[in-house]
Protein backbone atom coordinates (compact mmCIF):
# COMPACT_ATOMS: atom_id res chain seq x y z
CA UNK A 1 0.00 0.00 0.00
CA UNK A 2 2.91 2.37 0.64
CA UNK A 3 4.25 1.82 -2.87
CA UNK A 4 1.56 3.91 -4.58
CA UNK A 5 2.32 7.11 -2.66
CA UNK A 6 6.06 6.58 -3.16
CA UNK A 7 5.56 5.97 -6.87
CA UNK A 8 3.35 9.02 -7.10
CA UNK A 9 5.96 11.16 -5.33
CA UNK A 10 8.67 9.84 -7.65
CA UNK A 11 6.52 10.62 -10.69
CA UNK A 12 5.82 14.13 -9.41
CA UNK A 13 9.53 14.70 -8.73
CA UNK A 14 10.39 13.53 -12.24
CA UNK A 15 7.71 15.78 -13.74
CA UNK A 16 9.05 18.74 -11.76
CA UNK A 17 12.60 17.97 -12.92
CA UNK A 18 11.48 17.79 -16.54
CA UNK A 19 9.53 21.03 -16.19
CA UNK A 20 12.68 22.62 -14.80
CA UNK A 21 14.62 21.48 -17.83
CA UNK A 22 12.03 23.11 -20.07
CA UNK A 23 12.35 26.36 -18.11
CA UNK A 24 16.17 26.16 -18.34
CA UNK A 25 16.02 26.21 -22.14
CA UNK A 26 13.48 29.04 -22.10
CA UNK A 27 15.59 31.09 -19.67
CA UNK A 28 18.76 30.51 -21.68
CA UNK A 29 16.97 31.67 -24.82
CA UNK A 30 15.84 34.91 -23.13
CA UNK A 31 19.35 35.47 -21.75
CA UNK A 32 20.84 35.06 -25.23
CA UNK A 33 18.37 37.62 -26.62
CA UNK A 34 19.10 40.04 -23.78
CA UNK A 35 22.83 39.69 -24.37
CA UNK A 36 22.43 40.31 -28.10
CA UNK A 37 20.22 43.34 -27.38
CA UNK A 38 22.77 44.68 -24.88
CA UNK A 39 25.72 44.20 -27.21
CA UNK A 40 23.87 46.02 -29.99
CA UNK A 41 23.31 49.02 -27.71
CA UNK A 42 26.99 49.14 -26.77
CA UNK A 43 28.09 48.63 -30.38
CA UNK A 44 25.91 51.49 -31.59
CA UNK A 45 27.52 53.89 -29.12
CA UNK A 46 31.11 52.70 -29.43
CA UNK A 47 30.99 52.13 -33.18
CA UNK A 48 29.71 55.55 -34.10
CA UNK A 49 32.15 58.14 -35.45
CA UNK A 50 30.59 60.59 -32.98
CA UNK A 51 29.65 59.21 -29.51
CA UNK A 52 26.75 61.66 -29.21
CA UNK A 53 25.21 60.41 -32.45
CA UNK A 54 25.93 56.86 -31.26
CA UNK A 55 23.97 57.44 -28.06
CA UNK A 56 21.07 58.84 -30.10
CA UNK A 57 21.16 55.75 -32.34
CA UNK A 58 21.40 53.40 -29.36
CA UNK A 59 18.46 55.14 -27.64
CA UNK A 60 16.33 54.81 -30.79
CA UNK A 61 17.24 51.12 -31.00
CA UNK A 62 16.48 50.64 -27.30
CA UNK A 63 13.13 52.40 -27.57
CA UNK A 64 12.14 50.41 -30.66
CA UNK A 65 12.84 47.07 -28.94
CA UNK A 66 12.03 47.88 -25.30
CA UNK A 67 8.45 46.53 -25.25
CA UNK A 68 9.49 43.29 -26.96
CA UNK A 69 12.44 42.84 -24.61
CA UNK A 70 10.34 43.61 -21.53
CA UNK A 71 7.85 40.96 -22.63
CA UNK A 72 10.62 38.40 -22.89
CA UNK A 73 12.08 39.44 -19.56
CA UNK A 74 8.70 38.75 -17.93
CA UNK A 75 9.62 35.08 -18.42
CA UNK A 76 12.48 35.58 -15.98
CA UNK A 77 10.28 37.37 -13.48
CA UNK A 78 7.87 34.46 -13.22
CA UNK A 79 10.49 31.76 -12.71
CA UNK A 80 10.88 30.29 -9.27
CA UNK A 81 14.11 28.70 -8.07
CA UNK A 82 12.68 25.18 -8.16
CA UNK A 83 11.76 25.57 -11.85
CA UNK A 84 15.32 25.92 -13.12
CA UNK A 85 18.59 24.23 -12.39
CA UNK A 86 21.14 25.77 -10.06
CA UNK A 87 23.49 26.18 -13.03
CA UNK A 88 20.86 28.18 -14.94
CA UNK A 89 20.16 30.37 -11.90
CA UNK A 90 23.88 31.12 -11.64
CA UNK A 91 24.16 31.78 -15.37
CA UNK A 92 21.15 34.12 -15.23
CA UNK A 93 22.69 36.22 -12.45
CA UNK A 94 26.13 36.30 -14.10
CA UNK A 95 24.79 37.15 -17.56
CA UNK A 96 22.48 39.89 -16.34
CA UNK A 97 25.27 41.41 -14.22
CA UNK A 98 27.62 41.31 -17.21
CA UNK A 99 25.01 42.94 -19.46
CA UNK A 100 24.28 45.73 -16.96
CA UNK A 101 28.01 46.36 -16.58
CA UNK A 102 28.50 46.52 -20.36
CA UNK A 103 26.00 49.35 -20.67
CA UNK A 104 27.09 51.08 -17.45
CA UNK A 105 30.73 51.09 -18.57
CA UNK A 106 29.75 53.48 -21.34
CA UNK A 107 29.53 56.20 -18.68
CA UNK A 108 33.10 55.46 -17.60
CA UNK A 109 34.41 55.25 -21.15
CA UNK A 110 32.89 58.60 -22.10
CA UNK A 111 33.38 60.44 -18.80
CA UNK A 112 35.64 63.05 -20.43
CA UNK A 113 33.06 63.93 -23.05
CA UNK A 114 30.32 63.89 -20.40
CA UNK A 115 32.24 66.45 -18.34
CA UNK A 116 32.64 68.75 -21.36
CA UNK A 117 29.17 68.24 -22.83
CA UNK A 118 26.19 68.32 -20.44
CA UNK A 119 23.74 67.43 -23.23
CA UNK A 120 25.76 64.30 -24.07
CA UNK A 121 25.94 63.42 -20.38
CA UNK A 122 22.17 63.70 -20.04
CA UNK A 123 21.55 61.52 -23.10
CA UNK A 124 23.99 58.87 -21.92
CA UNK A 125 22.51 58.87 -18.41
CA UNK A 126 19.04 58.44 -19.89
CA UNK A 127 20.14 55.47 -22.02
CA UNK A 128 21.89 53.76 -19.11
CA UNK A 129 19.02 54.54 -16.74
CA UNK A 130 16.37 53.27 -19.16
CA UNK A 131 18.31 50.03 -19.61
CA UNK A 132 18.79 49.53 -15.87
CA UNK A 133 15.13 50.30 -15.15
CA UNK A 134 14.06 47.74 -17.72
CA UNK A 135 16.07 45.09 -15.86
CA UNK A 136 14.93 46.28 -12.43
CA UNK A 137 11.37 45.51 -13.43
CA UNK A 138 12.27 41.82 -13.29
CA UNK A 139 12.97 41.99 -9.59
CA UNK A 140 9.77 43.78 -8.67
Amino acid sequence: MHRKPAALLAALALAAALAGCKKDAQIESVLAELNSFTQEIVKRVEGAPNPSAGVDDAQKFFDSRRADMQGKLETLKGVRNFQVSEATQKKMMEQMTEDVMSVSKLQIKYIGQSMRDPAFKAKLEKLVGDYQNMLKSIGS
